[in-house]
Formats: C-alpha cells, sequence, structure tokens
C-alpha cells in the first residue's frame, strides 16, 4: 500500500466536497452510484460528480441501503481467508447480518461505503488492500475526512466500512478503543466550521 499511497499523493482527496448532509442524501438521493444502465430497473440517480467511484464488478450500482450486501470485497481476500462460501450460502448469511440494521442505518452506512472506496480510489489502493482494512488504511481515511465532515458524519463513515467488513465475514483490525480515539482526536483537530456540526 506504501507504495500505492507515494504514487497517488498528487491525488488531491480534498478537493472532494462534503455531502449536504447523510440525511440530505437519504431524502432526496437515497440511492447514489454509478449511472443506471438496466431500462428494466427503476431509475437510480447517478453518484455527485465529486463522489463517483471507479467502475467496478465488485461496486454494482444500487441505492445506498443495498451497498452493504451488493458491494463486495474481490473475491481473491475471501478464498485467502477462506470465507469464500457457495453463493447461495453466502447470500443468507448476508441476508441473517444485514437484517441486523434497520435501512435507514443501513444507508447511512451505504453513504460511507460510497465514501470509503472513492477515498481509495483516489489514493489508488487496490480492490485486495481495501479489505481487510489495515489500522494505518482507516488511520489516513479519517485524517482525509478532517476538515471535510464533522466527527458524527466520521464515526458513521468508520462504521459502515466495518459493517460491510461484518456482512463479508472479515476480520476487523481496529477495537473499538482505537476507533473512539482516532474519532476523539479527529473531532478535537476538526476545523470550527465542522465542530459546530457535531
Amino acid at each position: 500500500m506504501t507504495a500505492a499511497v507515494n504514487s497517488a499523493s498528487k491525488i488531491n482527496f480534498c478537493s472532494i466536497q462534503p455531502l449536504p448532509s447523510i440525511s440530505a442524501l437519504q431524502n432526496n438521493q437515497p440511492s447514489l452510484c454509478c449511472a443506471n444502465n438496466n431500462p428494466s430497473q427503476p431509475s437510480i440517480p447517478p453518484c455527485p460528480a465529486n463522489l463517483t467511484p471507479r467502475s467496478s464488478e465488485f461496486h454494482l450500482h444500487c441505492p445506498a441501503k443495498d451497498r452493504l450486501g451488493k458491494w463486495v470485497p474481490h473475491p481473491d481476500i475471501l478464498q485467502k481467508l477462506g470465507t469464500l462460501a457457495a453463493p447461495d450460502l453466502q447470500d443468507g448469511m448476508k441476508l441473517v447480518v444485514i437484517q441486523g440494521w434497520s435501512e435507514q442505518t443501513r444507508a447511512s452506512y451505504g453513504v460511507g461505503l460510497l465514501v470509503y472506496h472513492v477515498f481509495c480510489d483516489s489514493w489508488n489502493i487496490s480492490e485486495q488492500e481495501r479489505a481487510p482494512a489495515s489500522t494505518n488504511l482507516i488511520s489516513m481515511f479519517i485524517s482525509i475526512l478532517l476538515g471535510l465532515y464533522p466527527g458524527r458524519t466520521i464515526h458513521g463513515y468508520i462504521y459502515g466500512v466495518c459493517a460491510w467488513h461484518t456482512v463479508n465475514s472479515l476480520p476487523w483490525a481496529l477495537h473499538k478503543d482505537q476507533i473512539s480515539t482516532m474519532l476523539k482526536g479527529a473531532a478535537k483537530l476538526a476545523p470550527p466550521t465542522t465542530k459546530q456540526d457535531q
């Protein structure tokens, strides 16, 4: 990942403007991602230009609330970890886990997952390095989000990435105390314009 980060250091992720708010996204644009090419499906609006992930077979166009289940890690990761199950069994296992969250929570986590993958695209983090997410990668993600989003939004985004790991039976490297400490630090370092929203 170091080489990828160094080679991508010229990319300015901070040029990506923050979304209006999670609630605004859920109310006005509940389904963000790439363009919908299937006329038989209901029209799903495209992502905002500043939050459009690279086209990928692993991140299919779907509403935010469906991303936890439909966006998948690279199959090489699942095979390496021994979590690659038969498709029917895998879908059933995901469904059980996903039902543990309300639709609103799933939509919020889906927005965070979008931001995470746009961040990874911006820094040329390969699909194989995105999961299981390392402590360094999550720390970098938090530091990049500082100043763009209030602390509670960053908190939701991190837990969205964690939920995606849970749904896909991937280990999550960070403990709650590590995440809590990072997020407290992020809140203290947030500029006054974002602190007032926390």
